[in-house]
């Protein structure tokens, strides 16, 4: 056992610990701030009896049991401390007093990283940081370091450390002290300070400019240049260019604008300035990011005109960068309204904005009474939303990118859809590596169904073919010259959870030749080498396997494992099994989409096929709706059967054919097909053999049931078989 001793206090660096808002900021943060702790889950039933002890007592036997390995003992005095529901200050305080050298926050993620400790320890550095966050934004705390800036240089450098750890939540109270003309003998060293404590004020004091007292604003802007940091250049470069900044503000101004920009960017407009801020934040770029990343919240600082001040609203952080987006294209609107640009990225960040925000957790900066985001839009129209699609593709950004394609259904026509000077993004959506994308572009443009030809206009059929499928076993080929090494990977991907289809050969001609038929593959698998080239090559030709994904095997010492990516292959090890090879597939979707999205597409099919002049070619979806006929839903193989009957397409009446005089099949689903197959002759003729039609004949000689009987009879006549055989059949019914 360790020597015992008692411990001195330790004030922690506020380096280590993540910030929160201004207590006292605002009513709302100091109801959080100065609200206890939510009470811990009781101990688990232990042998020994609850540790007991003051506070210090409980912080001082948690690190030392913890630096001995005592796990027992660690955890309990632990949980003893979280289920005495202390104050966040007062918890602080305790560990402060026990610390004596120890870094608490350290012993905690070492803890993490102790099966026997890890909650627990997990859990006591949420404490810790909450009453740092508390204790180094006590508005009282924090006015007591300022006053003491001016007493000598030891009280300079202390008050320092606490006002650092403050960051931001400060800048309030530093511009409430430089408005007041009775503590100008700290203004010299409250300017030294806040030039000392440096990005983390920049927001603040950028919405600081606001403030109609022009003394203020030329502090302010003498700060902000010496800060450095190019988020100030807009709200610059507006006052720069305000005909009534004159001047000891307009030469602050500009010496902040020069010691800023070092490329000559801010000649530019305020608002194209705005602009680019607000793709900045948009686009997540590193010094445009919320400066407390691993905090629920982060401040968006607003001017209020009655306290001559700013103020934090607490903002969710996963929205942060969205809401400082808005408000920088606004800004750019304020100064010019006929920005396109600006009125598709606010429209981009407001529906990500939404997609973000947690279910159940509100944004202080938006006003509930206002429309949501898909209003706006459908009221901004096709001009402003294929840019927004087109930004959601290039991030792969698959929430917004279907808002986007929803608001183009409803309103774009087709010039909207795929003529447009952005580049027809959803035309570009049709190829997305995406499914629920790629699904969706095709719907859109099924829907539109133009009477001139697009780009890529061909792919809209083969994707409803493949959304037709989607909630079939999919499809996948297996390529290698290693026959045993070929059916073992084919076995497992048939054993596979869901079952896959699989043709194997030793050519990617030879595999696909065999799965013509059949539905695009979902991949072709295929063993490292020549036909590698190959494989790659026939999905570049063939629109049907526009979205066929190439995985291949080979051995670590080649290529090291990876998902398909950027448009290139996977890599598998070859010695992996069928589990690793799905595993490295990106083409999924859930059952419940999966069934939406065959019934979406089956119905838009249906529709296509009955427009006779419509630009798409529906035969390119025959294999698919042929797989329809064995759906175990009826009424998916109904409609299935419908569309196919509706097709000017040999293969369509051949499969409909089959169905219908298959042994297995219902009797309901019988006179369907019998009627769909009638249907098909009208548009293709006789195209059976001569076993399919004497089989039909059969039916019409013997079948009882009348729905089935007259159906097929239908089907005999539109098929207008020879006369023998219809003399067969008066001669048959003459014997009766």
């Amino acid at each position: 056992m360790l020597q015992r001793s008692t411990w001195s206090g330790l004030v922690l660096s506020a380096a280590v610990f993540s910030a929160a808002w201004l207590t006292g900021a605002s009513e709302s943060y100091a109801q959080d701030a100065g609200a206890p702790a939510a009470a811990a889950p009781a101990a688990e039933p232990a042998s020994a009896p609850a540790p007991t002890g003051s506070l210090k007592q409980l912080a001082d036997d948690f690190m030392h049991y913890s630096i001995v390995n005592n796990d027992e003992l660690a955890k309990a005095n632990g949980q003893a401390l979280l289920n005495a529901n202390a104050s966040p200050q007062d918890f602080l305080a305790a560990f402060e007093d026990a610390a004596n050298g120890r870094n608490p926050r350290e012993i905690m993620l070492r803890d993490q990283a102790r099966e026997g400790l890890k909650d627990v320890a997990a859990q006591l550095l949420d404490r810790l940081e909450e009453g740092h966050r508390s204790v180094s934004r006590d508005p009282a705390r924090i006015r007591a370091d300022i006053e003491r800036l001016g007493n000598g240089p030891r009280a300079y450098d202390n008050a320092r450390d606490h006002l650092q750890a403050a960051g931001q939540f400060a800048a309030p109270l530093y511009i409430e002290y430089l408005q007041d003309n009775s503590k100008k003998e700290l203004h010299p060293y409250l300017v030294r300070m806040m030039g000392e404590v440096g990005r983390p004020l920049l927001l603040p004091l950028v919405e600081g400019l606001k403030t109609p007292v022009v003394d203020l604003r030329i502090t302010l802007v003498k700060i902000i240049g010496e800060i450095g940091y190019p988020q100030a250049l807009p709200a610059l470069r507006e006052l720069q260019a305000d005909a009534s900044t004159t001047g000891e503000l307009k030469s602050a101004v500009d010496l902040a604008i020069a010691s800023i920009d070092k490329t000559g960017g801010a000649a530019a407009s305020p608002a194209s300035l705005y602009f680019k801020a607000a793709e900045n934040y948009y686009d997540r770029k590193p010094s445009y990011q919320p400066l407390l990343p691993n905090e629920k919240t982060n401040p968006v600082w607003v001017w209020d005109k009655g306290l001559n001040n700013v103020s934090p609203l607490a903002v969710p952080t996963v929205i942060w960068t969205d809401v400082m987006s808005l408000r920088s294209t606004e800004s750019a609107l304020r100064l010019d309204q006929n920005n396109p640009q600006a009125i598709s990225l606010w429209l981009a960040a407001q529906l990500r904005r939404e997609l973000t925000l947690p279910a159940g957790v509100t944004d202080p900066t938006h006003d509930a009474s206002k429309p949501p985001a898909d209003f706006y839009a459908r009221a901004f129209g096709p001009v402003y939303v294929n840019p927004v699609l087109n930004r959601a593709l290039d991030a792969h950004d698959t929430p917004l990118a279907l808002r986007a394609i929803d608001a183009l259904q409803a309103t774009g026509g087709i010039n909207g859809l795929v003529s447009d000077s952005s580049g027809a993004p959803l035309v570009r959506a049709l190829n997305s590596a995406d499914r629920d994308i790629r699904f969706n572009a095709a719907f859109a443009l099924a829907r539109a169904n133009p009477n001139v030809e697009f780009p890529s206009y061909f792919r809209v059929v083969p994707v409803l073919a493949e959304a037709l499928n989607a909630n079939q076993p999919g499809v996948i080929v297996v390529v290698s010259t290693d026959e045993d090494a070929r059916n073992k990977l084919a076995d497992g991907l048939r054993s596979a959870n869901p079952p896959y289809t699989v043709f194997s050969a030793n050519t990617v001609s030879g595999a696909l030749e065999q799965a013509k038929e059949a539905p695009a593959p979902v991949a072709i698998i295929v063993a490292n080498g020549t036909e590698v080239d190959a494989a790659e090559s026939a999905v570049h030709a063939s629109p049907k396997l526009g979205q066929t994904q190439v995985v291949i095997l080979a051995s670590p010492d080649q290529q090291a494992p990876h998902k398909a990516e950027n448009g290139h292959p996977a890599v598998v090890d070859s010695h992996a099994g069928a589990d690793a090879v799905l595993g490295s597939l990106t083409n999924t979707t859930s059952a419940g989409d999966a069934a939406k999205y065959a019934a979406t597409s089956l119905d838009l099919l249906g529709v296509l096929t009955a427009d006779h002049k419509s630009i798409y070619d529906i035969n390119d979806a025959v294999p698919a709706l042929m797989g329809t006929l064995k759906d175990k839903d009826s009424n998916v193989a109904t409609k299935g059967a419908q569309v196919l009957g509706q097709l000017n397409n040999a293969d369509a009446q051949k499969a409909l054919a089959n169905a219908a005089l298959a042994s297995e099949t219902q009797a309901a689903l019988k006179a369907t097909f019998l009627t769909s197959l009638a249907e098909s002759a009208k548009h293709t003729g006789n195209t059976l053999d001569a076993s399919q039609v004497n089989s039909l004949i059969k039916i019409v000689q013997t079948e009882s049931d009348p729905a089935i009987h007259l159906a097929a009879a239908t089907a005999l006549g539109a098929l207008n078989v020879p006369s023998n055989q219809a003399a067969n059949l008066i001669m048959d019914q003459s014997n009766k």
